[in-house]
This record gives structure tokens, C-alpha cells and sequence, in this order.
């Protein structure tokens, strides 16, 4: 990985020097430096191949002349330890005090604002995350968006950008007219008395009661095509009767669902009315996970907000001639000339008249484009929609729209959670699901537990907070601990390891930095003797901080948290490893004790940094 950020000032030197010997822009030769790959083959390393081609030479030979060069530099004399040919490349020990004196000041200078930047000023980035249903609960199949979506956001946000968080609420939709549907066959006294008491819970229970005999349809089907059941007639004949009674309840069900909608779309009041009052006692529930999650967004436009866009668009599209019919349907044509594989069209008004989602999210691009006028528009939605969004990307692209080009799907894999010997999924039509407060609640209960064993004398209040920060953390760790296009299975147990690739042990590792701080009572002095961090210990710990903007930065350009996840384990390990082998409050002299009180003390301040940007809280005390 390239030295991509403002380097340190040690760093910077070397840069210099380097580009000067070689006869490089310092730019391409900051852009060639890079870790080596194992720790023990230096601190840098340059491939010589762009500078053995200027001078017609072998790499490995214009590696060797290069190190005897600089070691005669005399700028180089209290920077540089060792320089080593290695082949092609050309690795550069650095006098790890030195390295640690450019370092450590940055950070105490930054506080807080260490790894952020102000390169994004001037741009908006509209991130599209979470997104749940309406009069559905908040469950764990959205957990995955939101979290990632979060952090998108304050990593964006970190770095200058102006960042419009987008919940782009499904209230729109076919599924509207099946909870409308369900609402009308309740009892209309018995539905106001559970829909005050329960709420949500009770718009959830009618959609799922509404969906059961679809599911039950599905399951009978599912058996049907079992091959035991092909040897029993007996038993294929039941299953062949009982599907028959099924299917014209569901298809009724169905299509009066579909009607429902429908009506809604044409603007009846009565439904309008409905529909609004939904949409508010679940963003009222929402709010209360998202709180715990520390979320906030600056949109929560649904799919409902752009119904008054459509037929403008619509007739907009016509008119350009982008809009064809196709089977009394509405379509924008993707397939391009003469192309072997023809790419199915985008539908935007279905044949009956509806319009879809897909017709929605166009109506959502343009509008995001005219109102923020953004450097990039993306979508932190499942792998399973990668075929929508290419094909929604494709169709602005028609639409004769360049920044088309600047719409990103940011897919994920799926999550399922590790229940005993099961493995489940979470749907909401199929009624298996765990809803997000009750995750949250449960985890939350399990860190207490530990909490009360670990330290029984925090005072309560502070043992509750611990649980909460810890609990939440375990979970939003947990998700972006992997790459984001993996599929996790949560595990309880394994999230809560204080020893794991944990947040848990990365909040216990700060809280250690805190407790040592905290211990030691007094201010470090600023003129502590940095340069006494020499043992290779030590100047790990300070060169992983170091490379902590990088990280942030490589995060934001690859839209993988997981970078920073990864980068808190790792240097928490460093920064153990260092704590197990060195003393710091009984150090050899005042003077290193001093200077390592700054060390722990930008390890303490990078941590939090990390973790807040992950969205996680940085307790003091575990």
C-alpha cells in the first residue's frame, strides 16, 4: 500500500532525499514507497524498476547503487539506520526514535480530528443506507446497511466531504396494500386497542398473518418437489389438494393487495390517511435503534416522497423518445446495438398503469442530483440487487444523464445469526425474524453479566453504560470486522471475546490505555524526550499510528470499513504486545516513563478515533 497521505516529517525528509537521488518527482517516489511486507525487512521499501528504466539499468543493480548513494547523504545521518538491497527493491530502516518524535507530536497536535482531512471540501456524497419498511420492525436484515452506511458516512464526513445520509424509507409498494388489506379484516375496535398497546409489534403480526397462506403455499410446493414424495402418490395427492385450495386465496389475496396499492398511487384519501399514520409510529420506533446505533440521518424521504415526481418524469422521458412500449408496458431500452447477450429493459410503468420501485429510485437519482449536486450517490444495499442497480445506473446512462457514472452500489453479503445448532435467517414475510431492540437488548444483557463479574465494584450506572457501549459495539463491530461482501454468521459468544478479533477487545485495550493514564495522575510534560522510544516495540506501535490516515482514506476510496476494523485489532495487538514487555509507570527514568505516557497516551487518542468513526463507543473503564 502506497504512502498516499501527508507524510510525517521524518518521512517527508526521506522522500526528498530519495527523489533526489533517483531524479523522481518526490510525488511518484511518495506514491513508490511502501511497508515492506514483513516487519523484519525494514520500515520502507521502493521498487527500483521505473528508475533502472531511466537509466537502462537492472533493478537489483540501480538498488544497490541507489543505497550507496544515500548512504553518504549527510541529510540522511540521524534519519536513516540501514539501507538494504533486497532484488528489485531497495528497503530503508529509519531511526525508530527519530521515527517516533516525528510521529507522536502529530497526533497530540490533532487530538480527535487525527486522521481526517479536508480534501473532500467542496463535494457531497449522498450515501442511501438502512432503509427498512414501513409497519415492519427494525430487524437484523437491516442491521448490515445501516451500520456499514454509518460509518460510510462519518469516514466521508472525516475527510471534509459535506455527507447527506439518506434513510430512503420502503413506503411504497405492493407491500403497502398487503398491510392495508390486513388492517381492513381486523376488527376495527380490536385493532385500535392492539395497535395502541403493541404498535408496531401488532402491524407486524397483521402482515405476517396477512402472508401466512402465501408461505404456507411456498412450503407445500417446496415438498412437492421432494423425490420421497414422487414414490408416495398417496401423499404427492394430498399435497397436489391442498395446494389447490391454497392458490386461489392467496392469488385473491394478491391481487387485492396489488388493487389497494393502486388506489393509493391514484391518491385516495382514505388509504393516504393509513399510510401516513404508519409511517410515523415506525419512524417513532426506528428512532429509538437508531439512537442506540448513535444514527442520524439528513433525509428520511421514502419512496412515497417522489410519487409527485413521477408522472413529470414520466411524461419528461416520453417526450425525449427515452421511454418505449414494450407488452403495454413502459420501458427504458438497455440492450445496446449488435450486443450477443440482449439486456432486459428497464420497466418504469408497468402494463396496468402502477409504477414500481424501480421507477422510484430514477425519480430519486435526478432528484438527488439537482438537490445536492453530488460528487457520488451510493446505494449500501445487499448483493442480491446488484442486477437493479446496474440496471438503474444503466438507465439514467440513457437517460442521457454523465453522472450516471458517479452512482455506486455498495453491496454486502448476507447476515444470519447463530442460534445453538441453527443457523437463521431473517425475513419478515416469513415471520422469522429478530428484531434489532431485541438483539441489542440481549447482547447488552450478556457484557453485563460480564461486567459484573470482571469489575463487581463500578458503581451501577457506570456498569450499565459500560453494557450498553460494549453490548451495541460487540454487534456493530462484528459486521465490519470482514469484508463487506462476506456473509456473517453472529455468533453470541465468539462477538464478546475480549481476545478476539473483537470490538470488545479493542474498547478493553483504550479503557487499558485510560487506566494507565489515569493512574499516573498528572499532565505528560510537551517536552517529553521522545526520541528514548527506540525498542522495536515501541516504534511498531508508533509506525501503525502513523498509518492510521492511510487507512482511513483507503477505507473511504474502497468503501470497506472493514479496513479500520482491521487496522484497531491489529494495532491494539501491538500496543498489548508492548504493554506485556515494557514498564511505563515504573520505567528505567522519569525521562522514558514520560515519553512513554505519550505514546500511550496517542494510542488512547487513535483508538477512540477509530472506533467513534466505526461507530462504537470508547469507554474509559471495563
Amino acid at each position: 500500500m502506497s504512502i498516499a497521505t501527508e507524510p510525517n516529517p521524518l518521512l517527508k525528509a526521506l522522500i526528498a532525499r530519495l527523489a533526489a537521488a533517483a531524479k523522481l518527482p518526490q510525488e511518484q517516489v511518495a506514491g513508490l514507497l511502501r511497508p515492506p511486507p514483513k516487519p523484519d525487512m525494514g520500515d520502507y521499501a521502493i521498487p527500483c524498476h521505473a528508475l533502472a528504466k531511466a537509466r537502462g539499468a537492472k533493478p537489483d543493480q540501480v538498488a544497490i547503487d541507489l543505497a550507496a548513494e544515500l548512504a553518504l547523504d549527510p541529510a540522511l545521518k540521524d534519519i536513516v539506520a540501514a539501507l538494504e538491497p533486497a532484488g528489485a527493491f531497495l528497503n530503508v530502516r529509519v531511526n525508530g526514535g527519530a521515527l517516533c518524535a516525528a510521529i507522536l507530536p502529530r497526533i497530540a497536535a490533532a487530538g480527535a480530528a487525527y486522521g481526517g482531512g479536508a480534501e473532500g471540501a467542496g463535494q457531497t456524497v449522498v450515501v442511501d443506507y438502512s432503509s427498512p419498511n414501513i409497519a415492519k420492525p427494525f430487524h437484523t436484515g437491516h442491521l448490515m446497511t445501516t451500520v456499514l452506511g454509518a460509518s460510510l458516512v462519518r469516514i466521508y464526513r472525516a475527510l471534509g466531504y459535506r455527507v447527506v445520509g439518506v434513510n430512503h424509507l420502503g413506503d411504497w409498494g405492493t407491500q403497502c396494500g398487503y398491510q392495508f388489506l390486513a388492517w381492513q379484516r381486523a376488527d376495527p375496535q380490536e385493532r385500535e386497542k392492539q395497535l395502541a398497546a403493541r404498535g408496531i409489534d401488532y402491524l407486524v403480526d397483521l402482515y405476517v398473518g396477512i402472508n401466512a397462506p402465501a408461505k404456507e403455499l411456498a412450503e407445500l410446493k417446496e415438498k412437492l418437489l421432494d423425490k420421497n414424495v414422487a414414490l408416495q402418490p398417496d401423499c404427492r395427492k394430498e399435497l397436489e389438494t391442498a395446494i389447490a385450495a391454497l392458490e386461489p386465496q392467496v392469488a385473491e389475496t394478491d391481487r387485492r393487495a396489488r388493487e389497494l396499492f393502486k388506489q393509493l398511487e391514484d391518491g385516495d384519501a382514505e388509504l393516504r390517511a393509513l399510510w401516513e399514520r404508519m409511517r410515523v409510529r415506525t419512524l417513532e420506533v426506528l428512532q429509538l435503534s437508531y439512537d442506540r446505533l448513535g444514527v442520524k440521518f439528513e433525509s428520511t424521504d421514502g419512496e412515497g416522497f417522489f410519487e409527485p415526481f413521477l408522472k413529470p418524469m414520466i411524461a419528461e422521458l416520453k417526450q425525449k423518445g427515452v421511454l418505449v412500449q414494450s407488452e403495454g408496458a413502459w420501458v427504458i431500452e438497455l440492450a445496446e446495438p449488435g450486443a450477443k447477450k440482449k439486456a432486459p429493459p428497464f420497466i418504469v410503468v408497468k402494463s396496468d398503469g402502477a409504477t414500481k420501485y424501480e421507477t422510484r429510485d430514477l425519480a430519486a437519482a435526478i432528484y438527488r442530483k439537482q438537490t445536492y449536486d453530488f460528487a457520488q450517490n451510493l446505494y449500501v444495499v445487499d448483493v442480491r440487487q446488484g442486477f437493479h442497480f446496474s440496471g438503474l445506473f444503466k438507465a439514467l446512462e440513457k437517460c442521457g444523464y454523465p453522472w450516471a457514472k458517479d452512482c455506486r452500489h455498495v453491496s454486502y453479503g448476507l447476515m444470519q445469526i447463530k442460534e445453538g445448532d441453527a443457523t437463521l435467517p431473517m425475513t419478515t414475510r416469513g415471520g422469522r425474524m429478530i428484531p434489532l431492540s431485541e438483539l441489542l437488548d440481549r447482547m447488552v444483557g450478556i457484557v453485563r453479566g460480564i461486567v459484573d463479574e470482571k469489575n463487581p465494584t463500578l458503581p451501577s450506572e457506570r456498569k450499565a453504560a459500560v453494557a450498553e457501549a460494549v453490548g451495541v459495539g460487540a454487534i456493530v463491530f462484528w459486521i465490519q470486522a470482514r469484508r463487506r461482501n462476506s456473509n456473517i454468521v453472529f455468533d453470541w459468544k465468539e462477538a464478546t471475546n475480549p481476545d478476539g478479533d473483537t470490538g470488545p477487545y479493542v474498547q478493553y485495550t483504550h479503557a487499558r490505555a485510560c487506566s494507565i493514564l489515569r493512574k499516573h495522575g498528572a499532565s505528560i510534560p510537551p517536552n517529553a524526550q521522545l526520541a528514548l522510544l527506540a525498542a522495536p516495540a515501541e516504534v511498531q506501535v508508533v509506525k501503525a499510528l502513523d498509518e492510521f490516515p492511510r487507512v482511513v482514506r483507503d477505507a473511504a476510496r474502497e468503501y470497506e470499513p472493514s479496513m479500520l476494523a482491521t487496522w484497531l485489532v491489529q494495532t491494539s495487538r501491538l500496543f498489548n504486545d508492548f504493554y506485556n514487555s515494557h514498564q511505563v509507570l515504573k520505567a528505567e527514568s522519569e525521562a522514558l516513563r514520560d515519553a512513554r505516557l505519550a505514546l500511550v497516551d496517542a494510542v488512547r487518542t487513535v483508538l477512540a478515533r477509530g472506533l467513534a468513526l466505526l461507530g462504537l463507543g470508547a469507554p474509559e473503564e471495563m
